[in-house]
């Protein structure tokens, strides 16, 4: 007999049906037929039931022509209207582009009865053979895993040939790669280089908006100038890519408030004030498009050209060579002019050299100026190599643990949320955000005096008028210590002649 039941997850209720269609055959459903969500137990249960009906009749398994429809035909007829449309643009997306790149070109024309556990496994080396990243061949395969599993729950195969079967006897665990997280000064220091390159004080403090914010990239692209307020933030929306941009509630509906520590709260301050004339250069849509961003917008962070920044873009051509000291594509290093101030002045890139063989500086756009006598070129060091903007996200959550706050706080801060009875009689004292943003703040001073260890000056003009104070206080104490000498010789020759 059919039964139902309820699960709470992160994204809210869920109403699953479990149903016996055969022997030891036992589909879980969460739709009905038409893709539509199970509104109650009792709906769940007598759908479940018409379905043991319709076995009992061999409906389902003894019908060969519906495993005979091919994967494409699925997908566009039946599943993606039934099952996909109604996810978020970013999911959907997702599913897209696996879809149209590495599922369908290999499953598309094959009949959904005729895929094999083998078929998969060859298609798994296969892409693993062409290079893809790991994380992308796991995405790959889950895709696949749920689009069969829907035409398993929808009685048009028996199994699915995808799923991941279980280990018998001892599995051995592999470890998995910790995320790259930075210190307070790594996270200064490739800021600073992202401003180095693209010449914008913008640039150093989104990076750093990233790191002490505890941001998404999209929150920290769609973050306004109406959201900052006196000390405090307020994050409502964010910004999903596509084939243009739109405008989106945070990731799980996370909004939240976030408290700022004094040194951000000037930073953005002075960024608005500075940038308070641009706006956003989005065109407004032909048609009605959903949540499509309609330009015009006072948004906080904006390219050069007042353009929202691709993530794709900013991480290879800005991010990347900043934390790693090397262009991803192609792989060359980041050149800097050494008689500019910290950390250099980035110059057009150069072919990396080859031991061994003698290396002649290209000549181009940016490269035929070059003369040894005036212009003194060194490459960047890696900073952090690994890490990623999201390691950012990362890095907040860490500084917060050395901190000490209450886990009510951080939970808050990152916009996570907190199941059972903890969430309901733990709360956020004035005591506790007040410790936030000092300890913050003390991360901050202490990053900005390593970096001074450093180099007195920046070429970023921001950075470097925050080192002014720290410049100072060092010319002070040049001029003390020889006045002090002096003083502690007099008093020596006064007391040899009383002597």
């Amino acid at each position: 007999m059919a039964y139902a039941y309820v699960k709470e997850n992160k994204h809210g209720r869920t109403i699953y049906v479990r149903w016996k269609r055969g022997r030891g055959d036992y589909p879980t459903a969460t739709r009905d037929e038409h893709g539509r969500p199970f509104r109650s137990l009792r709906q769940a249960k007598q759908w479940g039931e018409a379905r043991e009906a319709d076995a009992r009749r061999g409906l389902l398994a003894g019908d060969p022509r519906r495993s005979e429809m091919t994967l494409e035909e699925w997908v566009n007829n039946h599943w993606w209207p039934a099952y996909v449309a109604g996810l978020k643009r970013k999911t959907r997306e997702d599913y897209r582009y696996h879809l149209e790149v590495h599922i369908l070109p290999v499953f598309g024309q094959r009949c959904l009865g005729e895929i094999t556990p083998a078929q998969v496994a060859e298609w798994l080396e296969n892409l693993r053979r062409d290079g893809y990243a790991a994380n992308t061949i796991s995405n790959a395969r889950a895709r696949l895993v749920t689009i069969l599993g829907d035409a398993v729950a929808d009685g048009i195969i028996s199994a699915n040939p995808a799923h991941r079967r279980r280990k018998r006897g001892r599995v051995t665990r592999e470890e998995s790669a910790e995320k790259v997280w930075a210190t307070p000064l790594q996270a200064l220091l490739v800021a600073e280089r992202c401003a180095a390159i693209t010449g914008r004080d913008d640039d150093l403090v989104f990076i750093l908006a990233l790191a002490y914010l505890g941001l998404r990239w999209g929150e920290g692209v769609g973050l306004t100038r109406d959201h900052v307020e006196l000390g405090r933030v307020r994050i409502t929306q964010q910004i999903a890519e596509g084939d243009r941009f739109y405008l989106e509630p945070p990731k799980d509906e996370s909004r939240r408030t976030l408290d700022l520590p004094p040194f951000m709260a000037d930073m953005l301050s002075e960024l608005t004030q500075k940038r308070h004339t641009v706006r956003c250069r989005c065109t407004p849509p032909a048609n009605d498009v959903e949540d499509a961003c309609p330009g015009g917008g006072r948004f906080v962070f904006l390219g050069p050209g007042g353009g929202h920044v691709r993530a794709s873009n900013y991480r290879d051509r800005v991010f990347y060579p900043s934390a790693y000291g090397w262009y991803p594509r192609p792989a060359r290093p980041v050149l800097v002019d050494i008689s500019a101030p910290w950390p250099g002045r980035p110059v057009p890139a150069w072919p990396p050299a080859v031991p061994g063989q003698e290396f002649t500086p290209p000549r181009g756009r940016g490269v035929r100026r070059y003369d040894p006598e005036t212009v003194h070129l060194a490459s960047w060091l890696p900073v952090l190599p690994g890490l990623t903007p999201h390691g950012l996200r990362h890095s907040h959550q860490v500084w917060m643990d050395q901190i000490g706050l209450p886990e009510p706080l951080q939970v808050e801060r990152m916009g996570h949320k907190v199941s059972g009875i903890r969430a309901v009689y733990r709360h956020v004292t004035p005591q506790d955000r007040a410790r936030l943003k000092d300890g913050l703040q003390r991360l901050w001073r202490e990053s900005l005096e390593a970096r001074f260890a450093l180099a007195p000056h920046s070429l970023v003009p921001m950075l470097d008028a925050m080192l002014e104070p720290l410049r100072a206080a060092a010319a002070r104490r040049r001029l003390v210590r020889p006045r002090a000498r002096k003083e502690g010789e007099v008093r020596r020759l006064r007391r040899a002649g009383s002597g």
